[in-house]
C-alpha cells in the first residue's frame, strides 16, 4: 500500500475539492468539513473527472409530485452525463450493479493529510 501526504490539514479547509496524482492515477479528495474522502477521479461512465464539482446531495422521489432533498454532503455528480456516486463507497445512485467509484483510504496524521493507495 502506497502512502502520499497530500497536504497539512490547515491548507485544506472544509470545502475544499482537490485532484492528486498517485502512482499515475487521478484522485478526487474532498474535504467535507467533518471528513475527508478520497476516489479515483475518473467517472466510470465516459472517463470525465469527479473533482470538478463540490460535494452536494441528491433528489429522491417520496409521495407523488412530491421530492425531497436528501444525502446534502455525500454525492459528487459526473459533470458530463450528471451520474452521481455516494463518496463513502462509490456506488452510482442509478445503478449500483454497473458503475461504481474506487474509494481509497485517506486519513489526517498529525496535521497532515494522508491517502493510501
Amino acid at each position: 500500500m502506497a502512502r502520499y501526504v497530500i497536504d497539512r490539514q490547515e491548507n485544506f479547509p472544509p470545502g475544499t475539492r482537490r485532484a492528486f496524482d498517485a502512482g499515475g492515477r487521478s484522485v478526487a479528495v474532498f474535504n467535507r468539513g467533518d471528513r475527508f474522502f478520497a476516489l479515483r477521479n475518473i467517472c466510470p461512465h465516459h472517463g470525465a473527472p469527479l473533482c470538478t464539482h463540490e460535494l452536494r446531495g441528491t433528489m429522491t422521489a417520496s409521495k407523488p409530485q412530491e421530492y425531497e432533498y436528501v444525502m446534502e454532503g455525500e454525492i459528487v455528480r459526473c459533470p458530463w452525463h450528471g451520474y452521481e456516486y455516494t463518496v463513502q463507497d462509490g456506488r452510482c445512485l442509478t445503478d449500483p450493479d454497473a458503475y461504481r467509484v474506487k474509494v481509497y483510504r485517506i486519513e489526517v496524521e498529525d496535521d497532515d493529510v494522508v491517502l493510501y493507495t
